[in-house]
């Protein structure tokens, strides 16, 4: 992995100041290169090809293409052996270089060959153009901002705003950001600077950009037998963890206890040549209950660790570390990110970095084969549907779910609209923004309208469960899910790897029938088939486990450890220019009530005290 960062004029210092601010994710080398055209800027993470003749901008034989370029493309030996085969001649044993010369002889459609996480940039002199590109899944981000014809783009949003320094907040961006709880589709807190969407091309030429998809999932996939399926997942899981293997340098893998990572390590443990460096992380807590409710997952990794005989790191966890490490992860993730696993995560990066320089996880892996509690909800949604809607409608039915206090319920099983169920699902569950935001920020009509036009077209499959899942992996995945991923392990210059959202997987998952997926009859345990076809190489103890996911004991460190951070990040006078938005009097009454537990709002005080320490960090 690396970092990337360029301009469509001739400015060197501009561009050096770039890749200063991203150097956490290239340590081993930087390069410019620059003409009266483009400067382009890189700083190199050293896994392919470990040689200097690998350092980047890289340019083809006659100097017309030059390339800067920040991932992993898994097939391109493959690539590589066929433009051989053409008569292709390379210099290195990068993949750098199988990217210049695939699209130096295909062009722009040569993108759809690459496998792998990626975002490069090529200025093509010839043609007088300036070509930026993402891969399908949106695993490496990369940024733009187009301004008085000129482009500036970056691996990260603080590059840009260190040469830009005066942009405005977009206001639309926060209002999602506290509905949410992070920052989806193509806008960023940023107001003109834009994320370039997964699977898309952006090309600039004389002052003009032209975006361009080039990958999309196939609408018309049909499903298939269960029994056709079964062999195919284990041929096809077993083949990506070896592609992604690839390297120079070994590959560990973040362990979480769950299914998904457990899976991984048995594969991986299959192909490495030595064993298996692993990290798991566990929460220091002062009760038996506590300690099993936040780290039995932590346990399980532990017995895991020991069944394949990995090289198990175990990191401790403590309120210390948060408030020690907070402003270091507000910094790394550029926009404000609530999630009160992310300095975790940042922690646990920091841990293998002294280790390894390349990281499997399991990310994805709930997404493509129906894991997550919530999944059993939508498979119920799916179910109610198809009961004739005179039974649905029923007065009685909707008055007993009144009684036990489960009105959400009946409204998610009659929802009006697909977009109106998903936002029941993934909005705050505590409070409604306009309980702590003031007028005039808050706007229920625009953030409606954004959503309305981003993750409708998501919501496209056959059926309610496929279309809900559609959705979250093109929002909640991919800007909250896998942008931490990358922001937390790139800040330690280690490369996160996600095999379950390699292309193939995720062909092969479209083709999974949901009750393949997530059983009406077992709401505790999904991926049906992924453990059918997996369970000789998943340990007992992980199979037997019931899911609970990764969560932290943030709720109760507020009351404790964390009290004074609370209190003096959301005072009024933290950010006194923040009084026009934010409604303190409301705010600090949500405090009080969570504090004496008349109240939950965890997740509401955390993602107001992100924001506050981001606006202070960037803004200030």
């Amino acid at each position: 992995m690396c970092g990337i960062s360029g301009i469509t004029t001739n400015n060197e210092s501009l561009v050096r100041k770039m890749i200063l601010n991203t150097s956490h994710r290239g340590p081993d080398n930087s390069g410019i290169y620059s003409d009266t055209s483009v400067t382009l800027g890189h700083c190199r993470l050293s896994i392919i090809d470990l040689s200097s003749k690998a350092n980047q901008p890289m340019s083809n034989n006659n100097d017309s293409l030059i390339i800067s370029y920040n991932g992993e493309i898994y097939n391109f030996l493959k690539i590589r052996a066929d433009l051989q085969n053409k008569g292709v001649n390379f210099n290195t044993d990068s993949d750098t270089e199988v990217i210049l010369k695939l699209y130096e002889r295909e062009g722009l459609n040569s993108f759809k060959k690459l496998r792998g996480i990626f975002a490069f940039s090529i200025w093509d002199k010839k043609e007088d153009k300036l070509i930026i590109s993402r891969d399908p899944l949106g695993v490496k981000p990369l940024y733009y901002f187009f301004h008085e014809n000129n482009l500036i783009f970056s691996s990260e949003l603080k590059a840009i705003y260190s040469v830009v320094p005066n942009l405005e907040i977009d206001e639309v961006s926060l209002n999602v950001y506290f509905n949410l709880g992070y920052i989806t589709g193509p806008n960023t807190i940023w107001k003109g600077v834009k994320k370039l969407l997964p699977g898309h091309t952006l090309i600039f030429s004389k002052g003009n950009i032209k975006i361009n998809k080039y990958y999309s999932n196939n609408l018309e996939t049909e499903y298939i037998e269960k029994n056709l399926i079964r062999d195919q997942i284990s041929e096809k899981i077993h083949n990506v963890v070896k592609d992604q293997l690839v390297g120079d340098v070994p590959v560990g893998l973040f362990l979480s206890g769950g299914i998904d990572s457990s899976l991984l390590l048995a594969i991986m443990s299959k192909y490495s040549e030595s064993p298996v460096n692993t990290f798991s992380s566990f929460f220091d807590l002062d009760s038996d209950y506590d300690n099993k409710k936040f780290n039995s997952d932590f346990y399980i990794a532990r017995e895991t660790a020991k069944h394949f005989g990995s090289i198990h790191h175990e990191v401790k966890i403590t309120e210390l570390d948060l408030i020690e490490n907070i402003e270091k992860v507000v910094w790394h993730m550029d926009e404000p990110a609530s999630n009160s696993t992310l300095i975790t995560n940042y922690i646990l990066a920091k841990k293998a970095s002294e280790h390894v320089k390349v990281i499997m996880s399991g990310e994805g892996g709930d997404e493509v084969f129906g894991g997550y509690h919530r999944y059993h909800s939508y498979r119920i949604i799916d179910y109610w549907q198809k009961i004739p809607k005179i039974f649905r409608d029923n007065k009685l039915i909707f008055k007993l779910f009144d009684i036990l206090n489960q009105s959400r319920k009946i409204n998610r099983l009659n929802y009006d609209n697909l977009l109106n169920l998903y936002l029941s699902f993934a909005n705050n569950q505590e409070y409604i923004p306009s309980e702590f935001l003031t007028p005039e920020l808050y706007s229920e009509t625009s953030y409606l309208n954004f959503m309305q036009e981003f993750i409708t077209p998501f919501l496209n499959k056959k059926s309610t469960f496929d279309s809900l899942i559609n959705a979250e992996m093109n929002s909640w995945m991919l800007d909250d899910y896998i942008n931490r991923a990358d922001k937390m392990s790139m800040a330690h210059g280690v490369e996160n790897r996600v095999p379950y959202l390699d292309l193939d997987i995720i062909d092969l998952s479209s083709k999974i029938r949901p009750d393949f997926k997530y059983s009406l009859l077992n709401r505790k345990r999904g991926k049906r088939l992924l453990v059918d076809s997996m369970k000789e190489y998943i340990p007992s103890n992980v199979l037997n486990h019931p899911k609970k996911g990764w969560v932290s004991p943030i709720s109760k460190w507020i009351r404790k450890g964390l009290r004074d951070l609370v209190n003096e990040t959301l005072h009024e006078n933290y950010n006194p220019d923040l009084k026009n938005i934010l409604n303190f009097k409301k705010i600090n009454a949500m405090v009080d009530d969570h504090m004496s537990q008349k109240r939950y709002g965890a997740e509401t005080i955390w993602m107001l005290l992100k924001f506050q320490l981001w606006y202070k960090t960037f803004k200030k």
